[in-house]
């Protein structure tokens, strides 16, 4: 009896066009978005493209895309400036360069827009109510750039503007219940971040699920010091078997897992301050309250943290964490006394019941054959668990030695009110002192 044969998903791919993207003077985060998009929609996503503002550029760029993808979305290109040519692109490959008409929803639209905000529109925005006479206009109702929606041969192509306010509302409202394909192979992606440990060591914990050609696929990627796992199931069952594989390879990387999709060290600690009953302040030095930073980018988190000192000099955190100057004079700023004292100094002047310290030389200067560039010390005082303090010695520059020390002093707190204990990269073993408790490291990595 022959099988059934499995019917393979229909292919996107994704046009960036803009000469800030080519240039890396902005960051284009469309690509991750439409990307993400198009997979929970079915498709398989095949390239991403980027070009610059040039009119015979983006026109081979659309002819080129069209010929291996059944669905091209494009970002850009779409103002009311010489330099957008998207529109005038897709009008010389789809109706060869013929004058374009004005759409009467889209000069609509644009008049409210601009009567709504009691501003005089200039006369070079009415190019942007043009369309290819081929084309159709896809509302735009956060700006005043509407999108094409055209084809080019048997392939669909959907024109959004770059501001991700404006694309991302256009994307699921008109461009996705247009394109999701009925009865393709369904694809599902699960992510979880991991900090604490090198990517090939997390490969290791891994084993044979990182097998390439394995189903549901397993693979990692790195960035910022944390290195993400992504799970890929593809199948009618897509859905449930990526759900059952990340639950299994969660285990298989504890503690080092933090969260899963877009969920961040900062957001994981605060959620676990929730779940068991904690409140936090911070006490930093060499991190010059990035740790604070973090921990206030998340929309909520003033019923967990009360606030936090950045102690930079030595002065500051005897003045204001209590901490003692013989301590001071005897062990020196970064040192495991001194954090230790700094974290419980926060929690007394805070009433907070948890509090992290972080003191350290970040660089380039400052290191000694003792305590070289990199050296950290992180403590952290829990009001039930006490206090304990770890060394970390950070490769790389001033930026990264401090985003490392805030994300370590972050995954430390998280471990600590959930009992889980691990080895991380970069620490100094030897060196790890718990005044109240016994630390074992359960795991080891290289």
């Amino acid at each position: 009896m022959t099988a059934p044969q499995q019917i393979q998903p229909p292919t996107a791919c994704i046009l960036s066009i803009g000469d800030e993207l080519v240039l890396g003077t902005t960051l284009d985060t469309n690509g991750r978005v439409l990307s993400i998009a198009l997979r929970e929609a079915g498709f398989d996503v095949i390239e991403h493209r980027t070009v610059r503002d040039d009119l015979a550029a983006i026109v081979a760029a659309f002819q080129s895309l069209a010929g291996i993808a059944s669905v091209i979305i494009s970002t850009g290109g779409l103002g009311p400036t010489d330099d957008d040519l998207t529109r005038d692109a897709l009008n010389h490959i789809i109706d060869n360069n013929a004058a374009q008409v004005e759409d009467a929803v889209a000069r609509t639209d644009l008049d409210t827009w601009f009567a709504g905000r009691g501003r005089t529109m200039a006369a070079i925005n009415l190019r942007q109510a043009l369309r290819p006479r081929s084309a159709r206009i896809i509302r735009n109702r956060e700006g005043t750039a509407p999108g094409l929606a055209a084809t080019i041969g048997a392939c669909r192509v959907y024109c959004l503007p770059g501001p991700p306010r404006e694309m991302i509302p256009m994307l699921e409202a008109d461009v996705l219940p247009a394109v999701r394909p009925a009865g393709a192979l369904m694809i599902a992606k699960r992510t979880l971040g991991s900090f604490g440990i090198g990517e090939s060591a997390l490969a290791e914990l891994l084993g044979e699920r990182m097998t390439r050609g394995r189903e549901p696929a397993v693979g990692t990627t790195a960035s910022g010091s944390v290195v993400s796992l992504q799970v890929v199931a593809r199948g009618a069952d897509a859905s449930a078997r990526a759900d059952a594989e990340m639950t299994a390879c969660m285990a298989a990387v504890a503690p080092y897992g933090f969260a899963a999709v877009d969920a961040s060290l900062a957001s994981s600690l605060l959620a676990e301050c929730r779940a068991h009953g904690r409140t936090l302040a911070v006490a930093e030095s060499c991190t010059g309250g990035l740790i604070g930073s973090m921990l206030t980018a998340v929309p909520g988190s003033s019923d967990v943290f009360q606030g936090g000192w950045i102690t930079y000099s030595n002065g500051m955190k005897e003045a204001h964490l209590g901490v003692s100057p013989q301590l001071i004079a005897k062990h020196g700023a970064v040192s495991r006394e001194t954090v230790m004292a700094m974290a419980e100094g926060a929690c007394a002047h805070s009433g907070a019941s948890l509090a992290i310290s972080v003191s350290g030389v970040a660089g380039p200067g400052g290191g000694t054959a003792e305590k070289p560039v990199g050296t950290v010390w992180i403590g952290l005082h829990d009001t039930q668990l006490g206090t304990r303090a770890r060394r970390f010695v950070f490769p790389g520059e001033r930026d990264t030695v401090r985003d490392r020390a805030a994300k370590t002093a972050l995954q430390l707190a998280r471990w600590l009110l959930r009992g889980e204990d691990a080895s991380m990269i970069w620490e100094r073993t030897g060196e790890t002192t718990d005044a109240h408790a016994a630390h074992q490291p359960s795991k080891r990595t290289s």
